[in-house]
């Protein structure tokens, strides 16, 4: 760990509190320390409302420190107010180009694509089009197939899927912060959030494993952690903290705002408190009378932040953590434990004089010293975000990532859907096929390409400030396509003699009511119907015939469904007759000669030598009976008027 000191601001409601923070052997020593006031009410529920006066208070601080530790600063760590936070569940859903095993990569590109998810519908939800940080986000559970999976790397599949849940913080909220830091010539070197820097020093891993809330009563906010089963499980805020005490008191002793604030702070230290209200009366009051005026106010601050506590938490927690200044509101502490239904010990107020390993700066105390001593322990840990330059196909981004950060951020950050990565399969093409469903698949797509500084990449490549990435979109495969072919079995033709005649059989495919061979193309939602003519049954109905009385097959009695072969001799109760139809085609008579049955107008094919292919200069097909459109399966009688040609 460096020896170089990080510089650390706590930007609050009432006031800027920064030091300067070492590592030692023994722990962590803070070199100075500087606190400043905000003159006017710059910010409002710990959003900065007027960036100069923000501004001016932390060159105050930062000045303060420079001439404490004759050292010039120019980087510093903060932190975002946790009132901001918005955290939201997504799932993805990824069809993969085919079965195979799934990667690392898949399972990032996956998780990506449900945090992309997440900010759209927070984008959604907000009903404006606002960019946010994503700032982290855990896998709630994958499925493989459609059934759950602890891990997918290595597993065999078509289908992957995730939920997550991912926490957001509104850019706008880092930019005003950071715009107020350039203003008095500093440079955000790391970005962490209230809750999470100060559960980082007040709740160190090793009691996470126990259900503690910790609360932040700050000016404007009272912002929340919780922790259990060895990490923090939720953050949540109640726009409700100190400031709400000081109207109370402005409203009860008939004073202005900072007035009360002064009031308010002697409290807890004071028997007897002594003020000016707006009339000019100087009045001086026992603290205990404030108190019972203000009780009020104080049990509505509590009760907010119990029920807070309660929806994030489902049930009390095992004890409850006090910091920042408003943890000093009289009653406070008791008046929540009331709320929770729990032990009064178990709610209690922690300042710095709990932490260990802090020395310096003993002017720094109480509750409020938490979260700016856990800004600095976050940003010597490396555990807080950083600002970085990085290009995405060409546009120049500001991200807001962890020290590891790594391409699949950038294409956050960029707005790039991960599932560009992955060439989706063709569209698939189904036909039924004599009443059975029949699903022919499209080609596999061309999965995309990710280089960083023209090098080959994938989305865990780590990137420093500078880097430029290329994000190749995959290509789509090519859609399904077919022939009839492709789904009906060869159906060769058959020549039996039937009650010593010789019959010879073609079976017919027809496609949407149109004869069809077996190259005819393929169409989606297409209607195929054919007689495959393996049985007897099936040979005397594509005749026209019952299938009644004895049937003998190459002298043998058979049943109905006995199977036929080409030169078979069968011998039925009934003769087959011939059945002639002269009709008028194109001008011209045509005797047509069936076994049996109807005549159809696709028999006429068997007496022209009709090109199937147009000739130059005609496509469209013609085909009447009698001045009406004809299709292949149109039946046919003696006299029709026929007609069939190619036109232009």
């Amino acid at each position: 760990m460096a020896d170089e000191p990080v510089f650390a601001l706590d930007v609050g409601t009432r006031k800027v509190a920064g030091l300067l923070l070492v590592p030692t052997s023994k722990g962590y020593h803070i070199q100075a320390a500087a606190i400043v006031e905000h003159q006017q009410r710059a910010m409002l529920d710990g959003q900065i409302h007027d960036i100069s006066e923000v501004a001016q208070a932390i060159q105050t601080v930062k000045a303060k420190l420079e001439k404490k530790t004759n050292k010039p600063l120019q980087n510093v760590a903060v932190a975002a107010a946790g009132r901001a936070l918005k955290t939201l569940n997504a799932t993805a859903v990824e069809q993969l180009a085919s079965l195979r095993e799934i990667t690392a990569q898949d399972v990032l590109t996956l998780e990506t694509a449900a945090v992309q998810e997440a900010e759209e519908q927070l984008i959604a939800a907000e009903n404006r089009k606002q960019a946010y940080h994503c700032v982290g986000y855990s896998v709630v559970w994958y499925q493989l197939d459609g059934t759950p999976i602890a891990n997918l790397v290595g597993q065999t599949g078509e289908t992957i899927a995730a939920e997550i849940i991912a926490t957001f913080l509104p850019r706008t909220v880092v930019d005003s912060l950071v715009t107020a830091l350039q203003r008095a010539g500093l440079a955000m070197d790391s970005l962490t959030l209230e809750p999470i820097a100060a559960s980082a020093v007040v709740i160190p891993a090793a009691m996470r494993g126990l259900n503690l809330v910790l609360v932040d009563i700050g000016a404007g906010t009272s912002d929340i952690a919780l922790t259990g089963e060895g990490t923090i499980t939720g953050y949540a805020m109640v726009p409700t903290a100190g400031d709400e005490i000081s109207e109370a008191i402005s409203q009860a002793l008939l004073v202005d705002f900072d007035t009360a604030e002064i009031v308010k702070r002697q409290l807890g230290t004071c028997n007897q408190v002594t003020f000016v209200n707006v009339m000019g009366q100087e009045c001086t009051m026992s603290a205990a009378a404030i108190i019972e005026q203000i009780k009020p106010a104080v049990l509505e601050l509590a009760r907010q932040i119990a029920n807070q506590i309660l929806l994030v938490n489902k049930s009390a927690p095992q004890a409850v953590l006090l910091i920042g200044g408003g943890s000093l509101t009289p009653g406070i502490a008791e008046a929540l434990a009331n709320q929770l239904e729990i032990s009064p010990e178990r709610v209690a107020v922690r300042g710095r004089e709990a932490l260990k390993g802090i020395s310096g700066a003993r002017n720094l105390k109480g509750p409020q010293a938490i979260t700016p001593i856990g800004i600095a322990v976050t940003a010597l840990q490396k555990e807080g975000l950083a600002q970085a330059r990085i290009t995405v196909n060409g546009r120049l981004l500001h991200l807001l990532a962890s020290r590891n950060m790594n391409v699949s951020q950038a294409l956050l950050s960029a707005g790039i859907p991960a599932r560009q990565l992955y060439g989706r399969p063709g569209k698939g093409m189904g036909v039924e096929v004599n009443g059975r469903l029949v699903f022919l698949k499209g080609q596999p797509g061309e999965m995309g390409k990710i280089e960083v500084n023209g090098r080959a990449a994938t989305l865990d490549t780590l990137l420093k400030p500078g880097d430029e990435v290329k994000v190749i979109p995959g290509k789509v495969g090519a859609d399904a396509r077919g022939v009839v072919r492709d789904v009906v079995p060869e159906l060769a033709p058959k020549t039996i003699t039937i009650n010593g005649r010789q019959v010879t059989l073609q079976p017919q495919i027809i496609m949407n009511g149109n004869l069809a061979s077996y190259e005819t193309p393929l169409q989606d939602q297409a209607r195929i119907v054919y007689e495959p003519l393996d049985t007897i049954a099936q040979v005397l109905e594509n005749l026209g015939q019952a299938c009644t009385g004895q049937l003998i097959l190459n002298g043998q009695p058979v049943k109905p469904e006995t199977p036929v072969k080409d030169g078979d001799i069968l011998q039925t109760g009934v003769d087959i007759k011939d059945n002639s139809v002269t009709i008028n085609l194109n001008g011209k008579p045509l005797t047509l000669k069936v076994q049996a049955g109807t005549v159809l107008f696709a028999d006429i094919f068997n007496y022209l030598d009709f090109p199937t292919v147009p000739p130059p200069g005609k496509n469209k097909l013609v085909m009447k009976v009698n001045n009406h459109q004809a299709e292949y399966t149109t039946p046919l009688a003696a006299g029709d008027t026929v007609i069939l040609r190619w036109d232009a």
